[in-house]
């Protein structure tokens, strides 16, 4: 019998052309890119170059691209982005009530904030339901 996965949504396997250029960070060249010594220093080469290869292929700068460690920290960070960015325009957020609890903590948190969070219910179809 096949194995039909489903949930590459949270987790999915490498393309052998992906694993094969990953490997040597996995076992040679494993520094923190943030360190100053030459392991370090050779990951941020590796981190800035793969930076300049995406911004490239998706036609945006360098300082436009930033890279996470997870789906939960993407959330986070690009809810807080466009708060941020657009905190002129109100302190006024809605989302619904079956988002990923990283979009609902993250909301939650704005709460503290001063933000106002509107909660949106949705029915068994997972549409809007509105009063």
């Amino acid at each position: 019998m096949n194995l039909i996965y489903f949930d590459h949504a949270a987790t999915t396997p490498v393309k052998e052309e992906v694993l094969k250029e990953m490997l040597p960070y996995f076992s040679d060249n494993y520094g923190n890119p943030s360190s100053i010594y030459s392991i370090g220093r050779r990951s941020k080469k590796a981190v800035d170059c793969a930076r300049a290869k995406v911004a490239k292929a998706i036609g945006s700068t360098e300082k436009e691209i930033y890279f996470t460690s997870c789906g939960s920290e993407s959330d986070n960070l690009a809810i807080k982005g466009v708060v941020k960015a657009n905190q002129e325009k109100g302190k006024h957020i809605i989302t619904s009530k079956i988002e990923h609890p990283a979009v609902l903590n993250t909301c939650k948190n704005l709460e503290k904030d001063g933000y106002e969070i509107a909660y949106l219910n949705v029915d068994e179809n997972r549409f809007y339901k509105f009063g």
